[in-house]
């Protein structure tokens, strides 16, 4: 019988294990916490516009996330984008028609349970898993994978096995995002703008730029360091000083016409692991992530295919094939 496989986590990591796992054969069945898939990857849609308050791009450096990037953009899923102060080289890709688009082909046609938070995992006395949900269900699988950021990772598996204390060690920066629309165009402002870590603009986006986008749409992030000093902070207070940075900028900003707030706590990977995945002594469970390897997207999508690539015993890289 095809192994059955649990993934904990629809962000990258959790979709490119979850589709190279269901293309070997396995059963997969893909836990989710939240409403929708993509992790920071995500996508927030209001009247004035849509704002990828996550991750703004991807790039591709190795084989593997080259492979992905052209197997999304075969489907549709992405598409280049070149902004007006693009300071970096390579290729930039988004997400259609936000980031989040960028998983949807990745978990198409899975078994995807979104709004159910995993609680616990217990080892079954006949060697596999027992996955425990937020409302008390049990279910058991042969393997279970936790792409979840490193602190929820090691909630799950510490007690199970002391090879997962490593993940104590990865350090993350934690990042507050402002969405912000216009009713008119800001001409004062480039498309992207980067400033200081220690500041409240560190990364001033304007979405609007993107393709597929619509709106005179702005996401703002401010830097790792602010943002840690400023973690415990209501929302409000911190919009109202991320639109005050921004009307420092731009002289002359009209008033938004929608306004929001996000806090990531484990936006940004300061100190990874250092190797591609963690695996329980039995076997049966595994961690991957960005968390494991560094701080961009394509870190999620190394570890994973090295995680996939051990699973099915080939050593090297996966790399996802077009379909």
């Amino acid at each position: 019988m095809a192994e059955n496989v649990a993934i904990i986590g629809a962000g990258l990591a959790g979709a490119v294990c979850a589709r190279a796992l269901a293309e070997a054969g396995r059963r997969v069945c893909v836990f989710e916490k939240s409403g929708g898939t993509g992790g920071r990857l995500s996508t927030r849609r209001s009247a004035a516009g849509e704002f990828d308050h996550g991750a703004q791009y991807l790039t591709a450096r190795g084989a593997a996330m080259g492979a992905l990037l052209a197997r999304l953009a075969d489907a549709g899923a992405i598409a280049p984008w070149t902004p007006d102060g693009k300071d970096r080289p390579g290729d930039w890709h988004v997400g259609l028609p936000g980031m989040s688009g960028a998983v949807k082909p990745l978990l198409a046609g899975l078994d995807v349970r979104l709004r159910t938070p995993v609680e616990a995992l217990r080892l079954a006395a006949d060697a596999g898993v027992v996955v425990v949900t937020g409302d008390g269900a049990r279910h058991g699988f042969d393997r279970v994978i936790v792409t979840a950021p490193s602190p929820q990772a090691h909630a799950l598996t510490g007690a199970l096995d002391a090879r997962f204390d490593a993940l104590g060690g990865i350090v993350y920066a934690p990042c507050w995002a402002a969405m912000v629309a216009f009713d008119r165009p800001l001409p004062d402002l480039p498309d992207l703008w980067r400033g200081a870590d220690d500041a409240p603009l560190a990364l001033v986006a304007r979405n609007g730029s993107k393709p597929g986008r619509t709106g005179e749409t702005f996401v703002i992030h401010a830097g790792g360091a602010w943002s840690a000093r400023n973690l415990e902070r209501s929302a409000g207070p911190v919009l109202e000083e991320l639109l005050a940075a921004l009307s420092a900028r731009a002289k002359g900003l009209p008033a938004p016409v929608h306004a929001a707030a996000h806090r990531w706590r484990h936006a940004r990977v300061d100190a990874p692991l250092g190797a591609p995945f963690i695996e329980s002594a039995c076997g049966g469970i595994a961690v991957c992530g960005d968390g494991m390897l560094g701080g961009r997207a394509e870190a999620a999508v190394d570890s994973a295919d090295a995680l996939v690539a051990s699973i099915l015993g080939q050593g090297g890289q996966v790399t996802m094939a077009r379909p």
